[in-house]
């Protein structure tokens, strides 16, 4: 059994992604050793480790005094540089760097069918293991910024490994990891 360093999930011998989460299990399936995903958050968020003697309940190191942000700066503000084209680079799938723009309005990522969709993931995914939906997700780009939802998908949207639920719209970044069934997706600009 090879248990998800990210979701604590059991995982059958030789999975590749954990069936809860969608996280890449290749190196455990292999044997190759896996950072410490506690390590790893502490890292990336200057949350200790070690702030409790157990290690299992990290605490946040004292926050700074924070200067307050005017009101104009707030979360509207544009998450793409002006002129820019955004697009979706593949950085785990069948086709690794195939690039799908995206265009000022609604964007449908999924596999095509009755409902046609504008980014069409068939071909990244092995045909014995699809697990992208149909019609999986939306991105909205509208003035510069890049919203996505998932569209009651069987499997799920993921954002840098945070679940996206049906009628929640989350803001996309230059630099977000997409995941759609087995499929990593960059965003660029």
């Amino acid at each position: 059994m090879i248990k998800c360093p990210y979701c604590g999930h059991g995982n059958e011998d030789g999975t590749l992604f954990c069936e809860q989460c969608k996280s890449d299990l290749g190196a455990l399936a292999e044997n190759v050793p896996v950072a410490d995903p506690l390590e790893t958050f502490a890292a990336e968020t200057g949350i200790s480790k070690q702030a409790d003697p157990t290690g299992e309940n990290p605490v946040a190191p004292p926050a700074p005094e924070a200067t307050p942000e005017p009101a104009a700066a707030a979360s509207s503000s544009p998450s793409l540089p002006p002129g820019s084209q955004p697009k979706l680079v593949v950085i785990r799938g069948t086709r690794i760097n195939s690039e799908y723009p995206l265009y000022e309005g609604e964007n449908y990522i999924g596999r095509t069918d009755e409902k046609p969709v504008d980014i069409d993931l068939e071909d990244q995914e092995p045909p014995d293991r699809i697990w992208s939906s149909r019609q999986h997700a939306c991105i909205v780009l509208q003035n510069g910024s890049m919203t996505i939802e998932d569209l009651n998908s069987s499997n799920g949207t993921f954002v840098n490994r945070t679940r996206v639920y049906p009628n929640q719209k989350r803001d996309l970044q230059i630099g977000d990891i997409i995941q759609i069934g087995t499929v990593q997706l960059k965003v660029r600009a």
